[in-house]
């Protein structure tokens, strides 16, 4: 059987939401001309926010680009017109590849559906911008990372619309596309000089010049330089995460939240290497010419990755390179990044929106339901270990039980450790969140499924009905809740204020963690929730000490 781990199902990792409306007045009738330093940018009104897509931010990464630190865009004279989004990074399979079969009759529909749409380009250096008014206000920035794992996705996916976070909040909202798999984290080590040692970073860098765009343009957009969070689900809580280590970084953004993607090790140069041996072979290029890599088509390179990815794991990066000297969040928290505040959480049953569209994990036997949590714990604890689940909550089924134990295994356990060593530096504050809402999809069967949060973070309930279900009243007073704190943190560096319950700062004593929920209690504070499961999975230590990740890329 195939081993289910945090590490597989975290590199999956997704994102979700779909662009809504609001009839809120802006402070100019027509579309701004916003200049900026490669030249001028027109986008367009929608639901009263100024919205810009398609800005690029950086130079395209074909041919002599690839695996090379991005540069700034060409400049331009007139007018951009910037009114659709820009093409997402090559990813998944290649063009020639024939479709993939339709899902079985009577399937249950996927969850998650913001696949990226569109052509894709190594010329991908592109942002997207929300704000209330291109004016002078300064107002806080909020620079979106998005899920994927470090292998696909795309800013421009249409559940991160910044429409009402921008407009409800008063915010400048901003979600970008980048570099991703072979394109993005190509560990060269030694081979191609010098020049090349940061090569697994390139796709991180493009990030890092996303976020020099924001400090050099945002007061444009009506943004302050120096009020600019990061943050991102999933995979983009993994890079949210790392860049927190990322010296390049630093001093390019003043706050960050990491939603279900607490990163604390990346990969060693071993495996590294490789994946990129395994790529080399499979493009039939030696390792004494890698020129051959700037002239490959990006469907060749496409078409060599899964290959390249078995045994070890998505491509991501390497420490030991000039952007990544040692892990993000191992042995603890990372110096450079000290005075960063943060907030980060996960979500109760992140695993059912990867194991839930299985019809048949419904009726789960025993049996399998033995085997499957043995292989995510160390030999001889899988009995117990379900015998505790069964004891903590009675009326749980067998696939409610998997959900949790694939969930605190990782997911939860690693949102713990990563908070606990953040707060044992004493020094920037964290804050630590579970989000609960159960969503009543198929009768409320997948709980509360990794990236169900996103829709109530980015106010965007009413076209996120794929994972959230009908808005109601008391989802959209949560959603209220939720984008306000993000507000309030990207504004003063604190969550709290106007609708949010009082969230206290986390110790890794009391460990107080904010509760996010729509149940007639509402949003509350709990002390170290769902203590028994972390410290059974605490004792077992976070799979992410396996070195690498297996599954899918």
């Amino acid at each position: 059987m195939t081993r289910f781990s945090r590490r597989t199902i975290l590199m999956t990792g997704m994102a979700t939401g779909l662009a809504a409306c609001t009839t809120a007045p802006s402070a100019s009738s027509g579309p701004a001309v916003v200049e900026t330093t490669a030249g001028k940018v027109q986008g367009l009104v929608e639901g009263g926010v100024q919205v810009f897509k398609g800005v690029p931010y950086g130079a395209s990464t074909a041919g002599q680009g690839r695996f090379r630190a991005p540069k700034p865009p060409a400049p331009w004279t007139g007018v951009k017109e910037t009114i659709a989004y820009g093409p997402p990074t090559p990813q998944g399979a290649p063009s020639t590849a024939p479709p993939p079969a339709p899902r079985p009759a009577g399937s249950p529909p996927p969850l998650i559906n913001n696949a990226p749409t569109g052509k894709q380009s190594e010329d991908c250096l592109v942002l997207n911008v929300w704000t209330p008014a291109a004016d002078n206000a300064q107002r806080p920035v909020l620079v979106w990372l998005h899920g994927g794992g470090f292998s696909t996705g795309s800013g421009s996916s249409a559940w991160y619309d910044g429409v009402r976070v921008a407009s409800k909040q008063d915010v400048v909202v901003v979600t970008i596309n980048h570099r991703l798999n072979a394109f993005g984290y190509l560990y060269l080590g030694d081979l191609g000089g010098g020049e090349f040692k940061d090569a697994a970073s390139v796709g991180m860098l493009d990030c890092v010049l996303a976020l020099q765009w924001v400090k050099d343009n945002i007061r444009s957009f009506g943004g302050d330089p120096k009020r600019v969070l990061i943050y991102g689900e999933s995979g983009g809580g993994r890079k949210t995460s790392s860049m927190m280590a990322m010296p390049p970084a630093q001093g390019l953004f003043h706050r960050c939240v990491v939603q279900s993607g607490s990163q604390l090790r990346l990969d060693t140069p071993a495996v590294g290497m490789e994946r990129t041996e395994k790529l080399l072979k499979a493009l039939n290029i030696p390792k004494t010419d890698l020129s051959k890599l700037w002239t490959v088509s990006q469907d060749e390179i496409l078409a060599a990755m899964p290959g390249a990815v078995t045994g070890s794991g998505q491509f991501r990066p390497v420490i030991g390179s000039p952007s990544f000297p040692a892990h993000p969040f191992d042995p603890g928290a990372p110096a450079i990044s000290s005075n960063v505040p943060m907030i980060v959480g996960s979500n109760r049953t992140e695993a059912s929106v990867f194991l839930g569209g299985n019809p048949s994990i419904a009726n789960l036997e025993e049996a399998t339901l033995q085997q499957r949590v043995a292989a995510l714990v160390p030999a001889g604890e899988g009995a117990s270990t379900i015998d505790m689940y069964r004891r903590i909550y009675p009326q749980a089924k067998r696939d409610e039980i998997l959900y949790m134990a694939s969930t605190d295994r990782g997911y939860f356990l690693d949102t713990t450790i990563l908070a606990g060593r953040k707060a044992d530096q004493n020094a920037a504050p964290v804050w630590v969140y579970q989000f609960y809402r159960s969503t009543p999809l198929e009768g409320g069967r997948y709980h509360t499924p990794h990236a169900s949060e996103i829709p109530f973070v980015f106010d965007t309930l009413s076209r996120a009905t794929s994972i959230g279900g009908e808005p109601t009243a008391n989802a959209q007073n949560l959603a209220d809740r939720m984008s306000a704190a993000w507000a309030n943190f990207a504004r003063n560096g604190d969550p709290n204020g106007g609708k949010t319950p009082s969230w206290p700062k986390y110790n890794s004593t009391a460990r107080p963690t904010m509760v996010w929920d729509e149940t007639p209690a509402g949003p509350r504070v709990e002390s170290d929730p769902r203590s028994e499961q972390r410290k059974r999975m605490l004792s077992y230590g976070s799979q992410q000490y396996g070195e690498r990740e297996t599954g899918p890329a």
